[in-house]
């Protein structure tokens, strides 16, 4: 039950966290780490090249 319990406070932190804008999501970087295939959005700025 404690895990649960630390699991869903950890959740409701993260989703705090990401609305007021502590933490930043870069969807896709987490897409391409993850290896998921995506289209970038063509709207978005460009990024720098980056080594890997």
């Amino acid at each position: 039950m404690l895990r649960w319990l630390m699991l869903l406070l950890i959740a409701f932190g993260l989703v705090k966290g990401v609305e007021s804008g502590w933490v930043e999501l870069h969807w896709n970087r987490l897409l391409h780490d993850v290896g998921v295939p995506f289209v970038p959005d063509p709207d978005a700025p460009a990024e720098p090249n980056q080594q890997t």
